[in-house]
């Protein structure tokens, strides 16, 4: 079957750093795309702590051809701690600067109405974090949509940040977000970029979830897309997200390895 093909040819190329032969072309929705991404996530291995939510500006849907938002799973063998190096893999396309937050208990619950009350009231914290992008094919940028889907959601890696303190009553949306490589800032943006609000990203996951049967789990980390489109990501490079009041969050790309 194509889910199997396709997601054993993507989790071998993530694990070796290499490109996967796959004709994109055949995922023809969202459907077979998620179908692809689960059989890559079961092939890859790790241990899901969460979800990434990508397309969440209508920037980053008008690049990569999507109408709405897609979800993909993060796991623990790429996720890193705040100015942690992560081994640099040609797969990467780009650094985002992201709100996270994480689960207290799970959401939604079945057969409860999704509001946004009830989904603060099952938050037990909002984080600044870092998430790389890329893909595990031959190309320049990130897949076009629905394929993109397919390989991981485009996820590479995730850098817990710092918790922001009472971020119940904190206006993320308006939060001036400011990425830099290098020392020297390249993009910036605000929270409102996520969906007008971060919260408004969580709550389209949330539906999205529940509509598939599943949910978020308490202790899951969710990111919840760019608020300033992508930084470069270079070998070597130190990219920086400077979040303001609360806090900055990097990450240390290392060298190229001499030996490929």
């Amino acid at each position: 079957m194509i889910h199997e093909d396709f997601g054993h040819r993507l989790a071998q190329a993530r694990q070796e750093g290499t490109n996967a032969v796959v004709n994109m072309i055949l995922v023809l929705d969202t459907e077979a795309a998620e179908g692809v991404q689960d059989a890559a996530n079961l092939a890859y291995g790790g241990t899901p702590f969460g979800f990434k939510i990508g397309a969440t500006s209508e920037q980053a849907q008008q690049m990569l051809g999507a109408t709405e938002p897609f979800f993909g799973v993060m796991v623990d063998i790429d996720r890193y701690d705040d100015g942690e190096t992560i081994p640099w893999k040609d797969h990467f396309r780009g650094v985002e600067c992201e709100f996270a937050f994480e689960m207290a208990h799970d959401y939604p619950v079945k057969g409860a109405d999704i509001s946004r009350e009830a989904l603060i009231e099952a938050i037990g914290g909002c984080y600044i974090a870092l998430e790389v992008v890329g893909r595990r094919t031959s190309g320049e940028g990130l897949p076009k949509f629905p394929g993109i889907i397919a390989d991981y959601g485009a996820h590479a890696a995730f850098v817990m940040g710092a918790e922001i303190a009472d971020w119940q009553n904190a206006d993320l949306a308006a939060a001036l977000v400011k990425g830099a490589s290098n020392g020297t800032v390249t993009n910036e943006g605000t929270g409102a970029a996520v969906m007008g609000h971060p919260l408004n990203a969580m709550l389209w996951l949330a539906e999205a979830l529940a509509a598939r049967g599943k949910k978020m789990e308490a202790g899951d980390i969710i990111t919840t897309g760019t608020a300033l489109g992508v930084i470069k990501p270079e070998p070597g490079a130190k990219i920086t997200g400077d979040f303001g009041p609360f806090g900055q969050v990097s990450l240390t790309f290392g060298d190229v390895d001499p030996g490929l």
